[in-house]
């Protein structure tokens, strides 16, 4: 529960405009409570947002019945879009994108590891390396303000969707010769 009220905390602080300073000090006097009690928790203020993010993620991508996976995806891009700033300013204070990345792409490739199972065979090699795409294409836009239209951003991860379902093995020789 706690997560949610911090959640909520970060929203209202990182939502408006792009913030360059946001501290453990400055989260704790807004939500009311004790550094110490911060740090028993989280190691800094990067393991808060990355908790907070794989919450997000997790709700997000959590399918909705009969819904497709380029449907969970769009919404994932309009809830990025309509908060642009908040995300954006995640990235920013972090300053270490590390944080994020293995958390958040584990997260993306759950959500199609659950959407994939109930449809028969997958490769999860494949769906690790859509996640990562959908990862880096996702960050890149959210460090671009979300400036590119949504649509060419989804149709760019609908691209990267068709992959899952693609278990034959290609060999790089093939490509070479």
């Amino acid at each position: 529960m706690a997560t949610i009220k911090f959640e909520e905390v970060l929203k209202g602080d990182l939502s408006k405009s792009i913030v360059r300073k946001y501290t453990v000090i400055d989260f704790c006097k807004k939500a009311g409570i004790e550094r110490g009690s911060f740090y028993q928790r989280y190691g800094n203020i990067c393991d808060l947002f990355a908790s907070v993010m794989v919450l997000q993620i997790r709700r997000t991508l959590r399918g909705l019945e009969k819904e497709s996976i380029e449907a969970m995806i769009f919404r994932m891009l309009e809830k990025v879009r309509a908060n642009k700033y908040y995300f954006l300013n995640i990235i920013l204070i972090s300053k270490d994108s590390r944080v994020f990345y293995d958390v958040l792409r584990k997260e993306i490739a759950l959500a199609i590891e659950n959407y994939m199972r109930p449809r028969g065979a997958f490769s999860v090699r494949q769906v690790e390396l859509v996640a990562n795409g959908i990862y880096a294409i996702t960050y890149y836009w959210i460090l671009s303000e979300c400036k590119h239209d949504i649509r060419d951003v989804y149709q760019c991860i609908c691209l990267l969707l068709k992959n899952i379902n693609k278990t034959k093995k290609v060999s790089l020789s093939s490509h070479i010769n």
